[in-house]
């Protein structure tokens, strides 16, 4: 078994420099990750993703209750990832929303991840939320798996079943059996 060093980090608040190139991968990565659950088409995600973003940060970095930091080693001072947390009122509480979390690409599985999560706990304590709540992509078991052994619990789940095209030949009688016969009959009187 492999042990990860234990890692931490400080949030720094991004940039106006920096925020661009964030908001512009930001945007494309949620628009592959919409495209990969099967929540939108590959042809309209990038507008679709953008189209949130500015909806969500219509000020950008200067968007009340909206934080964006640049995640940096605390020992190093080198950028290891970034985090977007909304403060909000969601069921009678102030929660921390994570609209979106990375660990860039060299640092990955490196602990960063679970440091990165820890800050960001932290971080929503001091901006006094009660509770911190995230979406989780089906596909993406490392995310799951990490906020797991966090504490973090399913609230809700979203599911889906792929349906087969069914071969024209069949579809009448498939769909025969499948919904029942249904007697209609009609009474003559009052209608109480």
């Amino acid at each position: 078994m492999t042990i990860k060093p234990i890692r931490s980090v400080r949030l720094d608040p991004m940039t106006a420099d920096e925020y661009p190139a964030w908001e512009a991968h930001a945007a494309s990565g949620y628009a592959q990750s919409q495209v990969q659950a099967g929540h939108w088409a590959a042809e309209t995600a990038l507008e679709q993703a953008w189209q949130d973003t500015r909806r969500l940060l219509p000020l950008g970095l200067a968007t009340p209750d909206q934080h964006v930091w640049v995640a940096r080693d605390a020992e190093s001072g080198a950028a290891v990832g970034t985090l977007w947390i909304a403060i909000r009122r969601q069921g009678g509480r102030t929660e921390a929303y994570i609209y979106d979390v990375e660990v860039d690409p060299e640092h990955q599985g490196g602990g960063y991840g679970r440091a990165i999560m820890e800050a960001g706990a932290a971080a929503a304590r001091g901006l006094g939320a009660e509770v911190v709540a995230l979406n989780v992509f089906g596909f993406n078991d490392r995310a799951y798996n990490l906020y797991k052994s966090l504490g973090y619990v399913v609230a809700n789940r979203h599911m889906r079943l792929e349906l087969q095209p069914q071969r024209p030949d069949r579809a009448s009688t498939t769909v025969a059996a499948a919904v029942p016969a249904v007697e209609v009959r009609s009474t003559v009187g009052p209608i109480l």
